[in-house]
């Protein structure tokens, strides 16, 4: 150190100057350096980046998500431009604070608070919002952003015009946006599915296809100064959106409004605590045409609980904790699709595949025969268990046809014994019960079910329908494969997916998994099948003028939380399809958990409503009818014209024609009044009253007949002078009985008027 400043001492200034200098300027010229090589290249990337952001505006230009079309291309789910409305706290307190500095001094200032309570209650008026709500967003006045209405449509948008231009208030603007509309409202709500706040699909089909709809954003750059204004005369880069694909479904408008219908009267009647279901299918596609799950929800609305029986339990608790706790579930449980996420023991549905797999194996034939004394005995470890018929005095000796009529569960517990543990099993893999079906819909479930390790006692009451559990749709395809020459589907939703111009993307077509059973063993299960609806005349799934085919399912809930005094709870199904000899179509129904009504029996509870449903549908598919001569003679026809004003004979002649009878009140010999009146469609036999000169209109007294069969009911009718519709598919058999009338007892009636009746097998009869 001494040497150094005696070094310096004797340099001149300059020298000096140079000495300590130099050092320090290469130490800046290599800081600079690193720092260019540091931000040019090491962090260039992000330098770039930063200086693009301050220099350019990058705006999303939305895309349109694609349309959801049901078969024959309704629309059912529909994107539409919508607008979100900003405003700017910091700008609208700022313009305010300059007014009120430039208030001429003999002028009263403007009240800032009285202002800005008076432009949240008219923003409020106009896009439907709580005032408080957008009074406070007005408070954030150090905030540039603030969203206040989210994809108000263009009647919303008109109104908020009109009131800028009014009052002149800034700091609002319209930002373009879409909002998904759903046009049917709840028409198959737990298919179609909905999308969140940000347009994604969260349920249904929205969510399963989400990747398709959704398209791909565009982007709008441009150059902007330094206070972020657009500079339109420089820098500009569009990058259009690609609106999403549509989709094609297989569901038809028609036959899905025609299920919720009928599954709604079934729901008013049962008022089910577990939900209710309908799906209808192609037997040769696997497409699915029709599928309702109770309870839904409205999809341009889904927050909100809309079934009443729901409601009123949430009603009833005490807390309002228990309350908003319930609501949450209740959502949980509308959005659900009951088809494909809930599972339960099938119940007698499930001999169809029993009985198929015997058939096929030969462990069973048509000729087979069993007899049932009510029950089944089994020996264990434990001592020894009886497995009942429903049916207590047993069946006696009966046909494997009659097995299948009957639903007799000790001649399938000796059908499924035949088969042994590991053929049963085999077929219950065969039939897709331990997989999914494959479903384009998401959150799909397996049941839980035995494996060919299972016990004889397990067995027995699998070959029922007991102790497996399955899914509905599971249920329906193994079940539609029985019927369809044993072939097994994979169900399906979506038809095709198309482009912009309605060009085909995708198509997808049947997919076969396997074949489970022969067309000769399914053409045998057709065959026992319509036995099965057509027993005693007819049992509560048939339809006049169809062949029908099915079988109910009763399945006791097991449950550890069953109080003594209370009912017992189940699940009611039932499988149908027609025409029963060359099947086109099937559906599975399902009341799970009814508290109103005759609750006994799935026949009583599902029988009707599989009926409805056939009803309904069969003539719209075009199916042809072939009706019994017993069916032609109850056809209904028309009163026939001409009768006013003819005489008696001829009047008389011209009934008698269609096949009707006349009963002539008065002492005229011309018809001056009928009733029913001319052109009215009445049951054949019908009698049609005739009025004479000087005769007043009669009337009767309409009796009870509830509880009465078919036979008494007309007959009692008759006798008042009133003529009887039946309904209800069993109305020619003996067995049935009257559970409804359209008039009740003791309502005046005139004479000749046409009473519908509704008959119904109730009991252990009807499958």
């Amino acid at each position: 150190m001494f040497r150094l400043f005696k070094k310096l001492s004797s340099m001149t200034m300059m020298q000096r100057l140079v000495f300590v200098v130099c050092p320090v300027l290469m130490i800046v010229v290599v800081y600079v350096a690193a720092n260019l090589f540091n931000w040019s290249i090491v962090r260039g990337e992000e330098m770039e980046g930063r200086a693009a952001r301050q220099q350019l505006s990058d705006s999303v230009i939305k895309a349109n998500r694609g349309t959801i079309y049901d078969t024959n291309m309704n629309v059912l789910a529909q994107s539409a431009t919508a607008w979100n409305i900003i405003i700017d706290p910091k700008t609208i307190d700022q313009e305010l604070d300059k007014k009120i500095a430039a208030t001429p001094e003999d002028e009263t200032p403007i009240d800032k608070n009285a202002y800005k309570q008076q432009m949240a209650s008219d923003l409020a008026g106009v896009l439907g919002l709580e005032t408080d709500y957008v009074l406070e967003q007005l408070g954030y006045t150090t905030k540039s952003y603030r969203k206040i209405a989210d994809r108000v449509d263009r009647t919303a948008v008109n109104a908020l015009d009109a009131l800028l231009d009014e009052k002149k208030y800034v700091g609002i603007t319209e930002e373009v946006s879409t909002k998904r509309y759903y046009p049917y409202s709840t028409l198959a709500s737990s298919v179609i599915g909905f999308c969140n706040s940000e347009d994604t699909g969260i349920y249904g089909l929205e969510a399963q296809y989400d990747d398709v709809l959704s398209g791909t954003d565009g982007r709008m750059i441009t150059a902007q100064d330094a206070l972020q204004d657009a500079l339109p005369t420089t820098y500009e880069k569009t990058y259009d959106a690609i609106d999403g694909y549509s989709i094609v479904t297989t569901i038809d408008t028609v036959i899905q409004q025609y299920i919720e219908s009928e599954l709604q009267s079934a729901v008013d009647q049962y008022q089910p605590d577990g939900g209710a279901a309908i799906i209808v299918m192609d037997t040769n596609t696997g497409g699915i045409l029709g599928l309702a799950s109770y309870p839904n929800y409205d999809l341009n609305d889904p927050y909100t609980i809309l079934d009443q029986y729901t409601l009123n339990k949430i009603d009833a608790l005490e807390t309002e904790e228990e309350k908003t706790e319930a609501r949450s579930e209740a959502r949980e449980v509308q959005w659900q699709n009951k088809t494909i996420t809930d599972t339960y023991e099938p119940g007698s549905v499930f001999k169809i595949v029993t009985a198929s797999a015997a058939l096929e194996e030969g462990t069973a034939t048509v000729d087979s025969t069993y007899y049932c004394n009510g029950y089944v005995e089994f020996k264990d470890g434990a001592g020894t268990l009886l497995i009942h018929c429903h049916n207590r005095s047993g069946h006696g000796q009966e046909s494997f046809i009659d097995a299948l009529v009957n639903s007799c569960n000790p001649a399938f517990m000796e059908i499924g014994l035949g088969l042994g543990q590991e053929r049963f099993f085999e077929y219950y893999q065969a039939y897709g019960l331990t997989e999914k079906t494959g479903i384009d819909l998401p959150a799909e479930r397996v049941g839980v079910y035995y494996d060919d390790t299972m016990s004889n006692i397990s067995l027995a009451s699998c070959s029922f329908g007991q102790s497996n559990t399955v899914t509905p749709l599971q249920m329906l395809t193994a079940a539609v494969a029985g019927v369809n020459g044993g072939y097994l589907l994979v169900p399906r939703v979506v038809d095709r997916i198309i482009d912009q111009d309605g060009n085909t993307v995708q198509e997808f077509g049947t997919t076969v998994k396997r074949q489970v059973i022969s067309e000769e063993t399914s053409s045998i299960m057709r065959y026992g099948l319509e036995q099965v609806v057509a027993a005693n005349g007819g049992t509560n799934a048939s339809v006049a003028g169809y062949r029908i085919g099915g079988k109910s399912g009763t399945a006791q809930i097991l449950t550890n939380t069953v109080q003594a005094g209370e009912e017992e709870m189940y699940v009611f199904s039932y499988f149908v399809f027609a025409p029963a000899d060359d099947p086109q179509v099937a559906a599975l129904v399902l009341i799970d958990s009814p508290t109103q009504g005759d609750t006994s029996y799935a026949n009583t509870v599902v029988g009707p409503l599989a009926s409805a449903i056939m009803e309904d549908i069969l003539p719209y598919l075009g199916v042809g009818t072939s009706y019994t001569d017993e069916e032609l003679a109850n056809q209904e026809v028309g009163v026939p014209s001409g009768l006013v004003g003819a005489d008696l004979s001829t009047a008389e002649a011209k009934l008698r024609a269609q096949g009707l009878d006349a009963y002539v009140i008065g002492d005229g010999d011309n018809v001056i009044d009928v009733y029913p009146k001319e052109s009215a469609r009445v049951p054949n036999g019908s009698t049609i009253v005739l009025y004479t000169e000087g005769s007043e209109i009669s009337t009767v007294t309409m009796p009870n007949v509830i509880g009465l069969t078919p036979t008494q009911a007309s007959q009692t009718l008759g006798s008042y002078g009133l003529n009887v519709r039946i309904t209800g598919g069993a109305a020619n058999n003996t067995k049935a009985k009257v559970v409804s009338q359209e008039y009740e007892a003791g309502t005046s009636l005139t004479r000749g008027t046409v009473v519908e009746i509704e008959c119904v097998v109730s009991g252990e009869d009807g499958a």
